[in-house]
């Protein structure tokens, strides 16, 4: 009798033990599936265009890391789940927790032989959502995104905000643009109190040059060169400025200076005002003067004013150069070409522009521009200027939509800046 009293305690107290151990099993499985679901890729579910950076950060969270930040284009990597990796942690949880369940809980990716989290990616383009998904899907659509820089100075960003004033004029034209193959940027001065300003803007001008189809110094390439010469890059005419732009091979480089940069927090304005010079690296000639300034109490980041500022002055040098048409219809297109023919594929359109109120859809092939079939031409600049449209004129475009021939006609609008 006495041996039976000393083992009933023993036996209550490994049920008691077995009780915690079932409860922290559960516990630590509960957190395993928890995670799977909080990571899972469906939370991309809730993205939609439109949709700014904010409202991106505000449905799925701020990114794991940022890829890509030129100050125009965004990519944002995302680690996240499989819709229904829940079921994988759930079958085995009740193994996975004997060795820490959670605390080590990749173990379920060997034992699975599944990969738990993989990367997705999201692209902005001035800070407007564009594309998301696996780097692999969203391949194309990336690159869409990454060539959107032109047609980004014609969408107009500031659709109901005050347009910055800018100017912009030089010698350079249509005629003469094809000397400069090749442009440098370096650093732009920063705003007084603001370091970091001047690598800002350059960012931008260096991009949206690249958009114009200009071959571009590599920043690498050009910071090699400057840290062997102690240059100063304040006058036009400053024989080490051609000097610099003659060692990286470029036939002109762009100087310039951020001159305001701030967000006052009394009045809650936004003022930037940014000037840029491009020298012709032979004759030191300035080939074209461009500045703009720009004040916005809907906007609180001083970056986002000054990209629409440099989109502004870089519209009026592409316009005077022939690189871009006073006049934009609304549409994001990629030059494409398919046994030996040439086309444009239709990416995205404008709500309410020109484009999409003529008919044209998204996944249309563009064939022919004015009657010219794009076959013909031989590069990107060369289709550019192809199809190009003036302010009020109409752009005759030859489709191509599910293997049948259409014709539409879209007339221009006015191009923001111009």
């Amino acid at each position: 009798m006495p041996i039976q009293q000393a083992r009933s305690p023993i036996r209550c107290s490994s049920f008691i033990l077995t009780l915690v151990l079932v409860g922290l099993s559960s516990t630590l499985s509960a957190c395993g599936v928890a995670y799977t679901i909080v990571k899972s890729e469906s939370k991309l579910d809730r993205l939609a265009v439109p949709m700014t950076k904010a409202e991106v950060i505000e449905q799925i969270g701020r990114p794991d890391r940022v890829l890509r930040d030129d100050g125009r284009l965004l990519v944002w990597e995302y680690s996240l789940t499989a819709r229904k990796q829940w079921l994988y942690e759930l079958a085995f949880c009740p193994l996975s927790v004997w060795i820490g369940g959670c605390i080590f809980y990749p173990f379920t990716n060997i034992a699975a032989e599944h990969q738990r989290e993989y990367p997705h990616h999201v692209v902005l383009v001035n800070d407007e959502l564009c594309a998301w998904g696996t780097p692999a899907a969203i391949l194309h659509r990336r690159r869409a995104c990454a060539s959107s820089g032109t047609a980004a100075l014609g969408f107009g960003g500031m659709r109901g905000r005050p347009e910055p004033v800018v100017a912009g004029a030089g010698p350079i034209n249509r005629d003469t643009i094809d000397r400069y193959r090749t442009m440098a940027v370096v650093l732009f001065e920063d705003a007084p109190g603001e370091e970091g300003s001047g690598s800002r803007v350059a960012g931008m001008v260096t991009t949206l040059l690249l958009d114009l189809d200009i071959n571009m110094v590599e920043r690498t390439e050009l910071d090699e060169v400057l840290k062997e010469q102690i240059v100063q890059l304040k006058h036009a005419d400053d024989a080490e400025v051609l000097k610099i732009g003659k060692l990286v091979g470029a036939q002109a480089i762009v100087v310039g200076e951020v001159q305001q940069w701030e967000r006052a927090e009394r009045d809650q304005v936004t003022r930037v005002s940014l000037a840029l010079r491009m020298i012709d690296v032979e004759s030191g000639l300035v080939l074209f003067n461009g500045e703009g300034y720009g004040s916005d109490a809907t906007v609180s980041d001083p970056e986002s004013l000054a990209r629409v500022i440099a989109h502004r002055v870089l519209a009026r040098f592409g316009s005077q150069t022939g690189l871009l048409g006073s006049g934009h219809i609304g549409v994001n297109w990629e030059l494409q070409e398919s046994a030996g023919a040439r086309y444009y594929l239709v990416r995205e359109l404008r709500s309410g522009l020109p484009a999409e109120k003529a008919g044209l859809k998204v996944g249309d092939r563009v064939v022919a521009c004015h009657g010219v079939v794009l076959s013909r031409v031989s590069s990107e600049r060369e289709a550019k200027r192809l199809c190009h449209v003036q302010v009020g004129q109409t752009l005759k475009l030859a489709i191509e939509r599910g293997g049948s021939p259409l014709e539409i006609s879209i007339v221009a609008e006015s191009r923001p800046g111009l």
